[in-house]
């Protein structure tokens, strides 16, 4: 069945078995390496757990048992007294925290201890008795040498008493018994120790294992691969071999009659098959071509220019429709921000004007309301001069109400309100004229006045945040003349140009140091000049990572962008230059250094023709 079958069949039954047996024996290989080594890993885990806690039992003892040597220098203070007992109690605490883990290490793991379950237990079992002792003797010694509670003020004798103390014969059982114990924990380290070096070898006998059997299964799958890979090679080869030669004898003589013999029923033989059929055909246009030769000799003279001429007429062609398309795409997409540029001045508009409404009411009423309050004040003040002692009722209640306090805070509560609504009303009126709304005509407009609305409206990416500074804004304002134009769409421009400016500062700001950023803090600067009393010049400059050279007479290309998708469609500073320069037969110009910065150079008249 596989000897009929086609060459496709054949190759992928043989590398299908090849892989699958690589697969098989990775997988398996892959299985078994793993429960070994997670077995092994498991037991490492527990051996370092095991260690780390006979490890800090060890280091709490000893701060346990130089208490004694502590309390010498804190004999004649109190304060340092007081801080040494509760040191002395958080390390006993910390002691029993360690017993008690040790303890539930051993319920819940009695086959991975370094020493019996049941010797260890015994160890700690002393290790509370000795503990609790020493405690006591401790508790003991403070009451006898606590510096605000001994009856007598000689340092001597309380050093003799802490002599005595760990002298005698209770505290030499107590130190015997530590000692001894101290012993014991480090013949139970050493056989930790012991315990984990055997675990670290099952780890790394597990990895050997893994990779020995990923190995020859690797090994197996390759074999098996070339072995089939040269049978079938064999077995194409030897057809297609006599396929060649036959038709490099055809095309050697000219021999247009032979045959391939035809042995297979897959690909070959259908190749050899439809070689005869392409010989034969090829004798038959042979004898087709003798009667057309003189035909093509005449329609030779003539087509190359035929052909030359209809190239270029469909070039023509071509590159009109290239830039009919273009600029459906630039129209499309100027329709487009147009359409967003009024829905955004509607909606600011609708959005200013709702909230100027009820600001106007409430800054209105806020000098009525001073009015009022001051009249009550001042008939509060009358009352108290023709009644200076009033009941004890109401002086306790003027008493808890501080009514001088009470005075001088309303006033200043009024006055930050009218401050307050004094600033919405400023914002509100920036708004008005960011948007622009009613201004679709040209018309003479304070250009500052615009500038400033739009950095109010950009002042949430200019205010410092958790993840960079304030980005300084430097105003070079020169006295500017009303200027003719488009003011929606100049703060169009704007906002484009300094929108771009902040990115840049954002982006450098992630590739400085902390010391570069205090050195060289991120700024925009906007200039202003009148040139010739009939120009205006605006510079917009920052000093961010610069345009590089290669792609800075692409700024202004339609759908150009450097930014991530998503986050920038290309068309606003192409945008920008057409109104600059068609809308208001003016000059944009960007003048880049990498790594110093870009500055962009706005140049429009003051009238237009």
């Amino acid at each position: 069945m596989v000897a009929n079958s086609s060459i496709a069949k054949k190759i992928s039954y043989s590398y299908g078995l090849a892989i699958g047996i690589a697969v098989t024996g990775t997988a398996i290989g892959l299985v078994i390496g793993n429960y070994y080594q997670q077995q092994a890993q498991s037991r490492h885990e527990l051996t370092d757990y095991q260690q780390d806690l006979l490890g800090e039992l060890e280091r709490t003892t000893l701060t346990v048992r130089a208490h004694p040597q502590e309390l010498f220098a804190v004999l004649e203070d109190s304060v340092w007294f007081q801080y040494e007992t509760s040191k002395f109690q958080l390390s006993s605490r910390q002691l029993k925290r360690t017993l008690s883990e040790l303890e539930q290490f051993i319920e819940n793991n009695p086959h991975d201890t370094a020493v019996s379950p049941a010797e260890l237990k015994e160890l700690l079992a002393k290790y509370h008795q000795t503990l609790d002792a020493y405690n006591r003797l401790m508790q003991g010694l403070w009451q006898q040498i606590d510096p605000q509670k001994r009856s007598f003020g000689g340092r001597a004798l309380a050093e003799k008493k802490i002599v005595v103390a760990v002298r005698g014969p209770k505290a030499t059982q107590i130190k015997i018994q530590f000692e001894d114990l101290a012993k014991r924990l480090a013949l139970i380290n050493q056989a930790a120790e012991r315990q984990e070096d055997q675990a670290n070898a099952q780890l790394t006998q597990a990895d050997i294992l893994r990779l020995r059997i990923i190995i020859l299964s690797m090994a197996l799958s390759t074999a098996i691969a070339i072995v089939l890979a040269f049978v079938i090679a064999r077995a194409i080869a030897r057809p297609v071999r006599t396929l060649t030669n036959i038709a490099q004898q055809s095309i050697r003589e000219s021999n247009f009659v032979l045959q391939a013999p035809v042995t297979s029923t897959d690909e070959v033989g259908a190749l050899a098959r439809s070689f005869n059929q392409l010989i034969y055909s090829v004798n038959q246009l042979l004898k087709q071509q003798q009667d057309t030769n003189q035909q093509l000799e005449t329609y030779s003279q003539t087509l190359e220019q035929r052909v030359e001429e209809r190239t270029q007429a469909l070039s023509e062609k071509n590159a009109h429709f290239k830039q009919l398309l273009e600029e459906l795409h630039r129209t499309q997409t100027q329709v487009v921000q147009s359409e967003k540029m009024s829905s955004l001045g509607q909606l600011v508009a609708g959005v200013a004007h709702e909230i100027n409404n009820p600001v106007n009411f409430i800054h209105g009423n806020l000098d009525h309301m001073h009015s009022y309050t001051q009249d009550l004040l001042e008939v509060v003040e009358a009352y108290q001069q023709h009644y200076p002692h009033p009941p004890q009722e109401l002086q306790e209640t003027l008493n808890e109400i501080d009514l001088d306090f009470l005075t001088q805070d309303l006033h200043k509560i009024l006055q930050s309100m009218r401050m307050g609504t004094q600033r919405i009303r400023e914002i509100v009126l920036s708004l008005r004229n960011f948007s622009r709304l009613d201004e679709a005509e040209f018309k003479s407009v304070d250009i500052h006045g615009g500038i400033d609305s739009t950095l109010l409206i950009l002042q949430h990416r200019l205010k410092a945040r958790a993840e960079r500074p304030e980005i300084q804004v430097i105003k070079e304002y020169s006295p500017l003349p009303l200027v003719e134009c488009y003011p929606g769409q100049l703060n169009q421009v704007f906002m484009n140009i300094l929108a771009n400016a902040i990115d840049a500062l954002e982006e450098r700001h992630t590739k400085q140091t902390d010391q570069g950023r205090k050195a060289d803090p991120s700024y925009i600067k906007i200039r202003t000049l009148v040139l010739d009393t009939k120009w205006i010049i605006v510079t917009i400059s920052d000093n961010g990572l610069g345009i590089p050279e290669a792609i800075q007479q692409r700024v202004f290309d339609p759908f150009f962008t450097t930014k991530p998708i998503g986050k920038g469609t290309g068309m606003g500073m192409s945008i920008s230059y057409q109104i600059i320069t068609e809308k208001h037969a003016g000059k944009l110009d960007c003048l880049s250094t990498q790594g110093e910065g870009t500055e962009f150079k706005i140049q429009i008249p003051t009238r237009q023709r």
